[in-house]
């Protein structure tokens, strides 16, 4: 009897431990992924939109659900060193429910390298 029920418990923990990332989104999730050698102290997507704090170099930031987003949005970045912005140069319709990354980098002349990517 305890082998069944022990047989249960774990075949119900393995059910629900097995759930995709994205089976419970609502809307477009996005993080930031710092290609940069520098710190980002803060990513705002967006003017009055959703900011990412502390995105180390070389790392990634947590996802944000965001109400409307878009495969390229205006950024600004705040770093040590500066103010960094992006403004896309064409617009594109509203992302479906999913996971994506905003692959964000510097460069040399102050520029932004941004790079939009389907999370799996």
């Amino acid at each position: 009897m305890k082998n069944g029920i022990l047989s249960f418990l774990l075949i119900a923990i393995l059910l629900f431990a097995c759930e995709d990332r994205d089976d419970n989104l609502t809307r477009a999730n996005i993080r930031i992924s710092n290609k940069s050698n520098i710190n980002f102290n803060r990513v705002q997507v967006r003017v009055d939109s959703l900011v990412f704090e502390n995105v180390a170099a070389d790392s990634f930031s947590d996802y944000l659900e965001f109400e409307v987003a878009f495969e390229s949005d205006s950024i600004e970045i705040d770093t040590d060193s500066g103010q960094f912005n992006f403004v896309p140069s064409e617009t594109s319709d509203p992302l479906p429910i999913g996971l994506y990354t905003y692959e964000l980098d510097i460069t040399e002349e102050g520029e932004i390298t941004f790079t939009f990517k389907l999370d799996d």
